[in-house]
């Protein structure tokens, strides 16, 4: 192949403009940080600027797309003609491709869903457009350097937008959530309701951005995904699956280390992107990669004031007067306040009541516990109301050091304050039952979603049997108190109606503004709080959203999930699948795929209520489910015959039971149970992968057929919506119905080898 013609001076000139436009938004970036921290109008402004900013940009990008499609072509034309890999490259080429997929995948949903809030409630967008693009890669397939140096700076340009436009677009964002949705949205109350007229433009505003960012991921994800085809073609069909498998578990174990090391993005994006340089070889091809990662890790690296990336969000905190206040994914979350009597006496008024009433009234505080325990000011407030002990629970150990080092009162350098990092949940099955004087919930309004799932970080935290486990803690006339943020009366109604049940007495209720606190003490414990709440039409944990007023999708997500699918649609046919037959192996892998996701969703919210709604808990489900995937695949290719009529069978049982036995059986039991429900939940993941493994080895085109299978994820993805309105174990059935449609494909499948077989033996 001839090499390509030297870079152009026009070329040069458009990178300059370029370096000179990324330097005008770093500008910009900072006067919006420094308005929305000066001025009383800043977030206005900042939503202004964003708004301003974005669709500029998009019309730039509009009107000279014809310039930008040359530049992409010749960006590709760097890398030189692909050569052959020797055999034994290939097993390593799927293994880094695999790597990366995984990798990169889970990094963007995180770094992308921190930047943006709006992600927090349509969290699944990111994760279904890299499973769009994937799937239509797979279908294109025969990729090569080319692609991987387009995916490097395809990567680089997101990474770029959501560093340094994105944020500023967040506020107005929010608000546009809070006004085209029934779901009340922490931060933004709107009295009255809004206008018809709002509604629908916030709908559309919404739904224009979050297309956008789909077909930007899909089209990233889209040369991935050629990679992997061609990589799984090179390969053995059975061979070449349990290597994906190998790799993606390898990513996903390097993600979940970086997180766990509380790292910052520039370093997710070295680490996932350095291997993409194995496709690009030596020369000016490896060349280019490393100037493009090198470009796309400093693009994220800036960050204001003091940002910590902990394992579960992005945490910004700075100084402010007479305090430290800390926002999470640049969203406000609290202010470490000095309440002691002394400042408060300075202050002439106290600037946050709800913290001292949490604990008003209540004579006795020998032993509390305090669950959202944050920074320190719950814990500040038990310590000047008397405490005698406190045990501070928070599931952010960085939040908690955050309040060590910056609470003006530092409570938790008082002996008599215990930290427990851990999950509210989690740790009220642990902690002795009848042992306290008060539990107190802080404000635990989540601002962050739970990897693929609906659920957030707080929404166990706010079922009745939640509320009821809490109350089984107290001794006898002890007091539960929860500090919400209620800024409708129906959230109001629904709380006090919960507590009222979980303690078997009235509620007292004090409203400071939006903030309201609970408080009653209990006297007899409920014996069915599940039943309870359903009676209440409150919050379950089979149905835990606290957040909508009723069960249902609201009409918001319909409409904006509505403008993504036909989004989704243009994107198929305007890469070609629509043209591609629908044959039953297709069909059937479709199926397959879009029941996998579900069922893989539905495990991580149930194991979420035994081992707790944290990050870790989600990644080790998906490894487990990954492991079990491998082991199918031995299981099939040791005995080599066809166990794909048992494996529906095994499905069909124990999805039915995992329906009908819910986590409740096993809740406070010990580890030895749950450990055991875990398992026996996970085990259909060992059917669904033995029927996958047997098709899939079977296949003459493996790059479509894991094409079909991924797109069928997207599927699976959008039902998971449906727990809005079904419930959650509602989702094993439809898992179950999706394999039922892969099971009738299968059937029309063999069908068809019967009768081309008795065609052959017919010829012959």
């Amino acid at each position: 192949m001839a090499k390509p013609p030297p870079i152009s001076g026009k070329t040069l000139r458009i990178a300059l403009l370029a370096i000179l436009v990324v330097a005008a938004l770093v500008a910009l970036n900072v006067l919006v940080d420094w308005l929305s921290n000066h001025s009383p109008s800043g977030t206005l402004l900042s939503a202004g600027a964003g708004v301003l900013l974005f669709w500029t940009l998009l019309l730039v990008a509009w009107s000279q797309q014809d310039r930008l499609r040359g530049l992409w072509n010749r960006l590709g034309g760097i890398a030189d003609a692909d050569a052959t890999p020797i055999p034994a490259q290939r097993l390593l080429n799927l293994f880094v491709i695999s790597f990366v997929v995984l990798f990169v995948e889970t990094m963007l949903i995180r770094y992308i869903g921190s930047q943006t809030r709006i992600f927090a409630f349509y969290k699944n967008i990111p994760l279904i457009g890299a499973f769009l693009g994937l799937g239509i890669g797979c279908y294109r397939g025969n990729g090569g350097r080319r692609e991987a140096l387009l995916f490097l700076a395809a990567v680089a340009a997101i990474g770029l937008f959501f560093s340094l436009v994105a944020q500023s677009l967040g506020a107005v964002l929010g608000l546009s959530a809070a006004s085209a949705s029934s779901e009340q949205v922490f931060g933004y109350t709107l009295q009255g309701g809004p206008s018809l007229a709002l509604q629908v433009t916030a709908n559309l505003h919404i739904g224009l951005f979050c297309v956008a960012v789909f077909l930007a991921l899909a089209a990233t994800f889209g040369l991935l995904g050629q990679i992997l085809a061609r990589s799984f073609d090179e390969l053995p069909r059975l061979r070449a699956y349990t290597t994906n498998i190998l790799g993606s578990l390898a990513g996903l174990a390097a993600f979940v280390l970086v997180s766990r090391l509380n790292t910052p993005p520039w370093i997710w994006f070295i680490v996932g992107l350095i291997p993409m340089l194995w496709w690009l070889g030596r020369g000016r091809a490896l060349r280019a990669g490393l100037i493009i990662i090198a470009v796309a890790a400093a693009v994220v690296a800036p960050s204001m004031h003091h940002t910590i990336w902990s394992t579960y969000q992005k945490l910004v905190g700075r100084p402010v007067l007479n305090g430290y206040q800390i926002d999470i994914s640049d969203a406000f979350y609290q202010v470490a306040f000095d309440l002691s009597p002394a400042a408060v006496a300075q202050y002439a008024y106290n600037p946050m009541p709800t913290y001292d009433a949490e604990f008003s009234g209540i004579a006795k505080l020998d032993r509390v516990l305090i669950v959202g325990a944050g920074s320190g000011n719950d814990a500040a407030a038990a310590l000047r109301a008397g405490s005698g002990h406190v045990d501070a629970v928070d599931i952010d150990a960085e939040i908690v050091k955050l309040g060590k080092e910056h609470h003006p009162e530092h409570p938790y350098d008082d002996a008599r304050v215990t930290v427990i990092v851990d999950d509210a949940r989690s740790a009220f099955k642990t902690l002795e039952a009848g042992s306290y004087d008060a539990v107190i919930f802080g404000m635990l309004d989540s601002h962050t979603q739970l990897a693929a799932s609906s659920v957030r970080l707080d929404n166990y935290v706010f079922t009745q049997e939640s509320f009821s486990a809490a109350a089984h803690l107290l001794r006898p006339g002890g007091t539960l108190s929860v500090s919400a943020v209620t800024a409708t009366e129906w959230h109001r109604a629904r709380y006090a109606s919960m507590l009222e049940h979980a303690c078997g007495a009235p509620v007292r209720q004090q409203n400071f503004d939006v903030r309201t606190v609970y408080q009653c003490q209990a006297t007899v414990a409920d014996p069915d709080p599940s039943a309870t709440g359903r009676m209440l039409a409150a919050p379950v944990d089979d149905w835990p959203f606290p957040y909508l007023p009723e069960r249902g999708i609201p009409t918001s997500y319909l409409i904006v999930i509505g403008m993504l699918a036909i989004a989704s649609i243009y994107w198929f046919r305007r890469n070609g699948v629509g043209k591609v037959d629908l044959t039953p192996l297709n069909m059937h892998m479709f199926f397959l795929g879009a029941a996998f996701l579900l069922m893989e969703v539905y495990a991580i919210n149930r194991l979420a209520l035994l081992f707790g709604t944290t990050w870790l808990v989600s990644a080790v489900s998906i490894a487990a489910m990954l492991v079990e995937i491998v082991a199918a695949n031995l299981v099939v290719g040791v005995l080599r015959i066809d166990l794909r009529p048992y494996a529906y069978i095994g499905l069909a049982i124990l999805l039915l039971a995992g329906w009908h036995f819910g986590p409740d059986i096993v809740v406070g039991k010990g580890e030895t149970a749950a450990l055991a429900y875990a398992l026996f939940l996970l085990s259909p993941v060992f059917c669904a992968g033995v029927v996958f493994a047997s098709s899939f080895s079977r296949t003459a085109n493996p790059g479509t057929a894991l094409g079909a299978n991924i797109l069928g994820a997207v599927l699976g993805g959008w039902s998971e919506y449906a727990t809005m309105a079904t419930g959650i174990r509602f989702m094993a059935l439809i898992a179950l119905g999706l394999y039922l449609a892969s099971f009738i494909f299968f059937l029309r499948l063999n069908r068809k080898s019967a009768v081309a077989g008795t065609a052959r033996s017919e010829a012959a």
